[in-house]
């Protein structure tokens, strides 16, 4: 062994804080990172061979009523030009969920479906899928976060239902209730599935189907471009043979299928941009520890240069313990993150997505990515350091000048007035620029870390407490079609007769019809050859009669057969069925200035303070592939008792001031909107802060209704919603929701559930980077100064009187650079929320209140105290024989 090898055992013992140190922050930072990286790349190829293992659809279309044998033909006719298109039945109902037992109150929606076979497939991960009327499968994560299990009893719409299974669905991997709903909701909504019985018993017992078609192409590869097209085709199609089509969601824009994948790939690129910056940070640290090093050993490289030994040999001896550590920390970091923090990690997300079973996909990028560039980079970075240094003259070396500085720094005149202990904490400041400068970037960092996790929850709070007073009312219903809650008795008795006729096969009601104008028929011919017998009796001419009365009794019989079998489809008898066929039949339904009437009285005083409004969901371009944002457009009364202060009418358009916040448009600006159902576009113009209304998560633009349905091109009476601060019983036929500010509450508690997960561990990586940061450049600060901290000693200083000199100038620094960092924090965290956030719908604010910057400031320095404590034994550990060594 060389005598430079055998000096490595005696270098790492004696430097055993700063490489321990070193290795402790690679390592610990390569393992959390390579375990995320890892179980996110895992999740993705899992989410990618969905596709096919559970044929998740291409699309979906959602019609107010529905569609007919011939209106679905049509639509599939429409895509014949890219090879054909197959649609399926995919009927759900938002169905009331409680417990049996243990209810706590709180409002719960189960999306329920019957079982699929041929499209969105479930995954089943516990029970059996449902095989009678009375058994339910529900979704994962919502069985998990509301702790229900296989055995359990709950009640859908009043109907008790056992769960049979734990599943997960393909086309809900994300649980949205709503697809334009900024996060998902896990707690208060889920999905489940049904038999084809248990689905009709669920609406038997109440519950509106919503009219989903889903679709899948018969070429699975279609470019995303003529998919659209394809799409548009139907969807055009649909509408020309008379179909209303509520909704047209592509498999790209459906949150539910592609949320978890584009969240896992943003997450990604969060976490290699932290191990980028925690490489970068290093980086700065392995400079100045390079630097300390050479000046401390630099009499010692001196003699060695001196004595005959190259500098290539030199710079592999000093470039050996830092590549053994790198190399080592990098290894066992990647190994640690594969074997225990890919599960954390795993947990991470399928706390929050609907997803089957994990398993591990290994990948290469990732281990050169989180092992060797690492590595690579400490060791090029140390390299460059040493290789720097070494084109100094032996001499140099032995002199101490290694450094290259001139020593003005060390000789500055200071002012006499200033006492000693001041002069002399300002010398060890302007001594250690470099590093305290290293180390105002490292508590940046730390910082930037801990306070995002100390605003994450005031930030989601905040944005909470936005949605849930962003609503105008107690209850904001949406319709199908426009409904009036005013009318007669008589008018809601004829409507309800017609909606009743509605509710069964439409073939029924064609063969009454039929048979009733064949009656007719009939009976216009027997009045003819009546007639005929009576001007010209004769044998012949009274057997025609007699014929014609026969046929118009048959075609009597007829409609009564046919009368009867609409009855008992409407569980009722022949009687009623022709008086609710006669009430029916006073509607004017050829006139479209006519709306439906509800079938319920909801009272005077509920219909009174009830105000109607219409809206109409848009498409913004956020530009550089960042997607299209939903802006809902609201039309509402000029004079709205729910939307106070909302100047609008006379084409006066308001805009949200989250939409302000998050685009910064500017007066006078045109804001281009697309319709991606109809394919029109729209150009609205932002006037000024005068027509700017609401918080900064208010997304919406308003102008009157009037403007509205011009815009749109609607009947000037057209409206799809009320606002209401009573409860309205709509019908079930034209009710499309109702949101409240229970509804917000709960996407509020999601998204802070959600990230509450997180919040614990970057508070702990950041005091962990706090610690680590603090030790290894006020060490160097320590280790800079051990000859004058040694010349003290034979001076008689204590020790005690060392470290309130060297460690309270160390303390002033960190100070100083805790709170001056704070501006520069805030300003980088708004901007980081601001790129996470830009391709998702919707506008968080950040929020730091006070409470969390004092908390950042005084976790930060509480963790200094602990490293303060360890330098002020390495202070006592300084020999005085350090000051008796020859410097040249």
């Amino acid at each position: 062994m060389t005598p430079l090898a055998k000096r490595l055992p005696r270098e790492l013992r004696r430097n055993i804080g700063k490489y321990l140190g070193i290795f402790l922050l690679m390592c610990g930072g390569i393992a959390l990172t390579s375990g995320f990286l890892l179980a996110a790349h895992s999740i993705g190829c899992l989410i990618d061979d969905m596709r096919d293992a559970y044929t998740i659809e291409d699309g979906r279309v959602t019609t107010s009523f529905e569609a007919t044998d011939d209106q679905l033909k049509a639509a599939e006719d429409a895509a014949d030009d890219v090879g054909g298109v197959t649609l399926y039945k995919n009927f759900f109902i938002d169905a009331i969920i409680k417990k049996t037992a243990g209810d706590d109150g709180t409002k719960r929606t189960l999306r329920t479906y019957a079982h699929r076979t041929k499209v969105d497939i479930a995954s089943y991960c516990e029970g059996k899928q449902p095989k009678t009327d009375d058994e339910v499968a529900i979704d994962r994560v919502f069985a998990t976060n509301n702790d229900l299990v296989v055995g359990d009893k709950v009640e859908l719409e009043g109907r008790t239902y056992t769960i049979c299974g734990i599943m997960t669905q393909p086309d809900s991997q994300a649980l949205f209730l709503n697809n334009s709903d900024f996060t998902v909701n896990t707690i208060t909504y889920g999905v489940a599935e049904v038999t084809d019985a248990g689905f009709a018993a669920l609406e038997d017992a109440g519950g509106a189907p919503a009219y989903t078609y889903s679709f899948a192409f018969t070429d699975r590869d279609l470019p995303t471009a003529d998919r659209i097209d394809a799409e548009q085709d139907m969807v055009e199609a649909l509408t020309d043979a008379d179909a209303r089509v509520d909704d047209l969601i592509d498999a790209d824009s459906n949150q539910g299928i592609g949320y978890a994948r584009d969240d896992v790939d943003g997450d990604s690129m969060m976490w290699m941009t932290l191990l980028d910056i925690i490489i970068v940070i290093m980086a700065f640290v392995f400079v100045v520890l390079t630097d300390a090093t050479i000046e401390e050993e630099s009499a010692i490289i001196g003699t060695l240069l001196a004595s005959g030994y190259r500098r290539r040999e030199i710079v592999l001896h000093y470039l050996a313990l830092p590549a053994i550590v790198g190399v080592l920390a990098a290894l066992l970091g990647t190994a640690l993150g594969v074997a225990f923090f890919t599960e954390p990690m795993r947990g991470l997300y399928y706390g929050s997505y609907s997803l089957p079973p994990f398993q591990v996909y290994w990948s290469w990028e990732i281990f050169v990515k989180c092992a060797v560039v690492p590595a690579a980079a400490l060791i090029l970075i140390t390299l460059v350091g040493l290789l720097r240094k070494m084109g100094k003259t032996p001499l140099q070396f032995l002199r101490h000048e290694a450094s290259g500085k001139s020593g003005t720094k060390r000789g500055l005149q200071l002012p006499e007035r200033m006492g000693f202990v001041s002069r002399f904490r300002l010398r060890v400041f302007l001594r250690n620029l470099g590093n305290f400068a290293t180390l105002f970037v490292g508590i940046a960092f730390a910082s930037l870390l801990l306070l995002f996790g100390l605003a994450i929850l005031p930030t989601m709070t905040h944005y909470a407490d936005n949605l849930e007073t962003s609503l105008v009312a107690e209850h904001q219903y949406t319709l199908k079609a426009p409904l009036e809650l005013e009318g007669t008795a008589e008018e809601r008795e004829q409507w309800s007769a017609l909606e009743r006729l509605q509710s069964v096969d439409g073939a029924l009601l064609s063969a009454a019809q039929d048979a009733d104008d064949e009656l007719d028929d009939a009976a216009d011919a027997a009045q003819a050859a009546a007639d005929a017998a009576t001007n010209s009796p004769s044998a012949e001419s009274l057997a025609g009669a007699q014929d014609a009365l026969a046929n118009v009794q048959d075609k009597k019989d007829a409609l009564y057969a046919r009368l009867d079998d609409l009855a008992d489809a409407l569980g009722c008898n022949r009687d009623e069925a022709i008086d609710l066929i006669d009430k029916a039949s006073k509607i004017d339904t050829d006139n479209d200035d006519i709306h439906p009437v509800n079938t319920t009285d909801s009272g005077a005083d509920a219909i009174a303070q009830a105000e109607k409004y219409a809206v109409y969901q848009l498409q913004y371009d956020r530009g550089d592939g960042n997607g299209e944002e939903t802006i809902s457009v609201y039309g509402i009364s000029a004079d709205s008792r729910y939307w106070k202060d909302l100047n609008v009418g006379d084409g006066r358009v308001v805009f949200g001031g989250g939409l302000l916040d998050k685009f910064g448009w500017s007066e006078g600006q045109k804001v281009t909107l697309s319709d991606k159902y109809e394919g029109e576009h729209y150009s609205l113009e932002y006037a000024g802060k005068d027509c700017a209304w609401g918080s900064k998560s208010d997304m919406n633009i308003y102008m009157s209704i009037d403007d509205f349905n011009e815009l749109f091109d609607n009947d000037a009476a057209y409206f799809n919603g009320y606002v209401s601060d009573e409860k309205l019983d709509l019908d079930a036929r034209y009710f499309a929701g109702d949101t409240t500010p229970d509804d917000m509450r709960a996407v509020g508690d999601q998204f802070i559930g959600m990230m509450s997960k997180m919040i614990g561990m970057m508070v702990g990586l950041a005091v962990f980077i706090f610690l680590l940061f603090m030790y290894l450049l006020t060490k160097a600060v320590i280790d800079h100064s051990a000859r004058s901290i040694s010349y003290m000693k034979v001076f008689g200083y204590r020790d005690g009187e060392i470290s309130h000199l060297y460690i309270h100038s160390i303390t002033l620094c960190v100070a100083a650079s805790l709170v001056l960092s704070l501006p520069v924090i805030i300003g980088s965290l708004t901007a980081i929320f601001r790129s996470m956030l830009l391709a998702y719908n919707g506008n968080i604010e950040i929020y730091v209140p006070a409470w969390s910057m004092a908390a950042c400031v005084g976790i930060g320095f509480a963790t200094y105290l602990v490293v303060a404590l360890l330098h002020t034994r390495s202070i006592k550990r300084v020999s005085l024989a350090e000051a008796l060594k020859v410097q040249e």
